[in-house]
């Protein structure tokens, strides 16, 4: 039996309402406060999706044995995904994210998060036809060490052939120096190493910008 997954925690929700939840959200992260219309407008959205919820888990309650069932058949399933998780995880960690694996004794999480979509409300409004997430940016990136050294490693991945520039940005997001440019990297992994010695302590960004995006992540210098 193959179970759909949702891929967004607005999947199911009335578009209208996602719509206005997504834009409230960026709204949030892009502007230093929010005014008070703004936040009477949030929690009418926060009630009005409660609201909706509760309806749709009074719908599921005569589901429960039917949704428990299809878990139990694919329980084998998931567990080996949470071992492949765990595998692909240990392998490709670096030392940082190595140790943060440990603290939790190895486990990885994603297991844990396929689990909620077992839950009956959710699982009436996953979407098996929802396209995926649109793929941006440069892809997955890690910076060690973290806080930085005078020299710092960067990985990142290249998902299509192009240029390839890498700024180094204050604490402000304002554009210090450029670390890498070149005109043309081709499809894979790269590493980069970044020469920091100058900076003093502080709060930085960098930026991977290539031809599939651009991508900005935080470091601290010490």
């Amino acid at each position: 039996v193959q179970i759909p997954l949702a891929r967004h925690p607005l999947a199911g929700l009335p578009k209208s309402l996602a719509r206005k939840l997504a834009q409230l959200r960026w709204e949030v992260l892009s502007r230093p406060a929010q005014t008070d219309a703004q936040r009477q407008q949030v929690q009418q959205l926060r009630t009005e999706t409660r609201g909706i919820m509760l309806n749709v888990a009074q719908l599921a309650q005569k589901y429960d044995a039917a949704i428990a069932q299809l878990a139990q058949q694919v329980q084998p399933q998931r567990e080996k995904w949470s071992t492949d998780i765990q595998a692909i995880v240990a392998k490709n960690a670096i030392p940082e994210q190595q140790q943060k694996l440990a603290s939790f004794g190895g486990r990885a999480h994603g297991f844990g998060r396929t689990r909620r979509y077992f839950r009956p409300a959710v699982f009436l409004l996953l979407d098996p036809n929802a396209p995926g997430p649109a793929e941006r940016g440069p892809g997955s990136t890690s910076f060690y060490p973290n806080p930085a050294a005078a020299t710092s490693q960067l990985e990142y991945e290249v998902k299509k052939s192009g240029p390839v520039t890498i700024d180094l940005l204050d604490s402000n997001g304002t554009k210090l120096r450029t670390l890498l440019a070149e005109t043309k990297q081709e499809k894979g992994s790269r590493t980069q190493q970044l020469d920091l010695h100058d900076l003093p302590a502080g709060t930085y960004f960098y930026k991977i910008t290539t031809k599939a995006g651009s991508e900005t992540k935080r470091f601290v210098k010490e």
